[in-house]
């Protein structure tokens, strides 16, 4: 009798025992299926400041760097993103931006769509072939984009202060990781005649006033200055906090030593007032790898 109470505790010892070890493998592998449920798409957006910064004669290699950058974008999107959801699992996404430049002719509709990679369902479905089709449109119309702009006898100047205002919306999604990787000088400003007839209330103002830029460089207090007197960009009564939005400025030039910092103050305060508190700024860079290794660390951060 005491053999066989023995043996009956043994077997429920044992049982017990397996009992747990399923319930935690149970318990594990809800983690790993809950946690890749809470990983969100990306969604990358890649602005374009087609001003004089592309101008031949002015930046012979700009429009060269620019392509290998947005090239890498693109491919670090396929490989990290959309190829390890399958393709077909994958709803990330991918678009560039082009501000108009005030008084030049747009870019032309069809080659806006296709620097998109917006895919539907029924595109999603079908897998890898279907997003090679939708790559090989964007990166022919990159170059498309760039011999149109590269032509231009006049420039402007870049309206990314009018982009935040009238189409960020339409390019920021919800319930995604948010990525704006922006390809500017950083200086925001327009020709003479154009910048005159631009918003302005008191010391904001819709574009970057280069003259404000070279009187804050004789001040060692300039950052306090900019604050108290109220200087900086207009704000355009847009809130993106809900949107995760991370921001990236890369290939930023600096006419002065001391221009970059205040450049930068410029900007990071108005992305603040949308919402957007992760802002981060790269100068110009000789080698474009440089960039591109920034971007790849850039979008590895959640």
């Amino acid at each position: 009798m005491e053999k066989n109470i023995k043996g009956l505790a043994a077997v429920l010892a044992a049982l017990l025992v397996l009992t747990a070890g399923c319930t935690s493998d149970k318990s594990d592998a809800k983690d790993i299926s809950s946690e890749k449920s809470l990983t969100k798409p990306v969604n990358i957006i890649v602005i374009v400041d087609t001003s004089d910064r592309i101008s031949k004669m002015r930046n012979p290699r700009q429009i060269e760097k620019d392509i290998k950058i947005i090239e890498s974008v693109v491919n670090i999107f396929e490989e990290k993103f959309v190829r390890v959801n399958l393709y077909i699992g994958s709803k990330d996404r991918l678009a560039l931006a082009i501000p108009e430049q005030p008084n030049v002719p747009p870019i032309q509709q069809q080659t806006l769509e296709n620097l998109k990679i917006w895919p539907t369902p029924k595109q999603r479905a079908g897998g890898a072939p279907e997003f090679k089709k939708m790559k090989t449109k964007l990166l022919g119309a990159i170059d498309k984009l760039y011999q149109s702009v590269g032509k231009q006898i006049e420039f402007t100047g870049s309206d990314i202060w009018r982009w935040f205002r009238d189409s960020a919306g339409v390019y920021l999604k919800s319930d995604t990781r948010n990525y704006i990787i922006c390809l500017s000088d950083g200086y925001l400003d327009f020709n003479n005649d154009i910048q005159n007839g631009r918003s302005k209330v008191g010391n904001k103002t819709s574009y970057i006033p280069y003259s404000q830029i070279k009187k804050f460089r004789d001040m060692p207090n300039w950052k306090q200055k900019f604050h108290t007197e109220g200087h900086g960009l207009l704000e355009i009564k847009q809130d993106f906090s809900d949107y995760n939005v991370k921001f990236l400025m890369v290939e930023i030039t600096h006419r002065h030593m001391l221009d970059l910092e205040i450049v930068k103050e410029y900007w990071r305060t108005w992305l603040k007032s949308m919402g957007i508190v992760d802002s981060q700024f790269l100068p110009t860079q000789d080698d474009p790898q440089i960039v591109i290794e920034r971007i790849k660390e850039f979008i590895s951060t959640e």
